[in-house]
C-alpha cells in the first residue's frame, strides 16, 4: 500500500491519501482513498475480529467532491459510538460476479473485519475510528505485464492477467464507519485463535471456490497462508522456551510438563496444532491456492505454490499434479514429465497421471523431432 502525504494539512483535518489493489470476484480493482471532514480522536480502530456498524453510497456524477457536500451528507446520520451492540450479528450478504462491492449499499450494516466479505471496504476501514468518514474510487487494475505482481491491502502477492469483464470507468462511494467493537492484531492472538482463523479461511475458500468465486477462494487462502506462517514461528518459540524451562534429570518432571502441556492444548474447543498438523494443512492451502491460480492463468504463481506444498507434504499426488499442470502450460515439460512421474511412484493407477505424462512425452517427442529436422538441414 502506498501513502502519499498532502502538504502543508493538519494530519487530524485531512489524513494521507492511499492507494491498493483489491480483488472481487469479478477480477481486481486499484483503490484510492481519502478522509473526508475532520479526524476523530482516538486508539480504537477495526481490527481482526471487530464487529463494525457501516455504510456505504454511491457517489453519483453530480455530486461534488468537497468536504461541505459530504458534511451534509452527515447531518442526519445517528450519532456514533465507539461500541456496537453485543447482541449484534454480522449482515448476511451473498458475494456476486456482478457485484464490485459485496455488501449493501445505502443502508447500515453489520461487517466482521477479517473474513474478506469485501475486501475493498475492509481496506478503506483501515485506521478509521467511530463517526469517521471517507470516500474510495475504485477502477478496473489492469497490468502492463501479465506477469508482473501487486499487493493487496493484506500484503499478499497477487497479479491480475486480463481484467475482463469488470466496468472501465472508475466508480465512487463513500463509506462511514458508525461503531466497532475491539479486534486483534495477529500478533496479539494466541496459537489457539489463530489456527481458528487459519482453519476457518481454509473452509470459506472451499465453499467460494465451489461457487465460481474464484479470486475469493485465492484470498481466502493467502489470509490463511500468512496468518499461518505467523502460527508457526509463534508455536515453535512457546516450545523452545518451555524446553528450556525443564530439568532434564528429573524424569518425572518431565512428564508432568508433557501431561499438562497436553491438557492446555485441548481446553475446551481451542487446539494448538502439532507440527505435522501444520505442514498438513500449510500444504493443503498452498495446493488449493495453486488450482486457483491455474484456474485464473496465474501460471507462474501456481507452479511456485504447488512447489511448497510438494515440499511441505511430498505424499500429495493433487500437490504434484498441479505443479504438473501449471510446467505443462508453462512450456517447461521435463519438470511437468518429472511431476507426473512422480505421481505414479505415490499412485501406480492412476489414470488421470498416465493420460496427462502421455501428453508430455508426445510434446517432448515432437519437438525431439523438429530439432533433429533442423539440425539435419544444417549439417546438409
Amino acid at each position: 500500500m502506498t501513502t502519499v502525504q498532502v502538504p502543508d494539512r493538519p494530519v487530524d483535518f485531512i489524513s494521507a491519501e492511499t492507494s491498493w489493489i483489491s480483488a472481487c470476484p469479478g477480477g481486481l480493482w486499484e483503490v484510492r482513498r481519502r478522509w473526508l471532514g475532520e479526524r476523530q480522536r482516538g486508539d480504537c480502530t477495526p481490527m481482526m475480529g471487530s464487529l463494525c456498524k457501516v455504510k456505504v453510497r454511491r457517489k453519483s456524477i453530480t455530486e461534488q467532491n468537497t468536504l461541505q457536500s459530504n458534511s451534509l451528507c452527515q447531518l442526519n446520520e445517528p450519532e456514533s459510538t465507539v461500541s456496537v451492540d453485543s447482541s449484534e450479528q454480522a449482515t448476511s450478504y451473498p458475494r456476486s460476479q456482478d457485484s464490485v462491492l459485496q455488501v449493501p449499499l445505502d443502508e447500515w450494516f453489520m461487517l466482521h473485519m477479517g473474513e474478506g466479505q469485501c475486501d475493498i471496504v475492509e481496506g478503506c476501514l483501515d485506521g478509521m475510528r467511530a463517526g469517521e468518514m471517507c470516500e474510495f474510487t475504485i477502477s478496473a487494475w489492469n497490468a502492463r505485464d501479465s506477469n508482473a505482481a501487486c499487493s493487496d491491502s493484506n500484503s499478499t502477492q497477487i497479479e491480475n492477467k486480463t481484467g475482463q469483464g469488470l466496468p472501465q470507468q472508475p466508480l465512487c462511494f463513500t463509506v462511514q464507519l458508525h461503531s466497532l467493537s475491539p479486534g486483534q492484531e495477529s500478533w496479539q492472538m494466541t496459537p489457539e485463535e489463530k489456527w481458528a482463523w487459519v482453519q476457518s479461511y481454509k473452509l470459506m475458500g472451499g465453499q467460494r471456490f465451489g461457487k465460481g468465486d474464484i479470486w475469493g477462494a485465492a484470498d481466502c487462502y493467502c489470509r490463511a497462508v500468512k496468518l499461518a506462517i505467523t502460527l508457526n514461528a509463534q508455536t515453535r518459540g512457546k516450545t523452545e522456551e518451555s524446553e528450556e524451562g525443564m530439568d532434564g534429570d528429573n524424569d518425572t518432571s518431565l512428564a508432568t510438563s508433557n501431561d499438562e502441556k497436553k491438557e492446555e492444548e485441548n481446553v475446551g474447543d481451542s487446539y494448538i496444532p502439532t507440527e505435522e498438523d501444520y505442514k498438513t494443512v500449510k500444504a493443503e492451502l498452498h495446493s488449493n491456492l495453486s488450482l486457483c491460480q491455474l484456474k485464473l492463468g496465474l501460471l507462474v504463481k501456481s507452479r511456485d505454490s504447488s512447489i511448497k506444498a510438494t515440499e511441505l507434504n511430498p505424499k500429495s499426488t493433487k500437490a504434484w499434479y498441479r505443479l504438473g499442470q501449471a510446467c505443462l502450460q508453462l512450456g517447461e515439460l521435463e519438470e511437468s514429465r518429472m511431476a507426473f512421474g512422480k505421481i505414479l511412484e505415490l499412485q501406480p493407477d492412476s489414470a488421470s497421471a498416465r493420460a496427462a505424462l502421455k501428453q508430455v512425452n508426445s510434446k517432448l517427442k515432437d519437438i525431439n523431432s523438429k530439432l533433429g529436422q533442423r539440425l539435419s538441414k544444417m549439417f546438409n
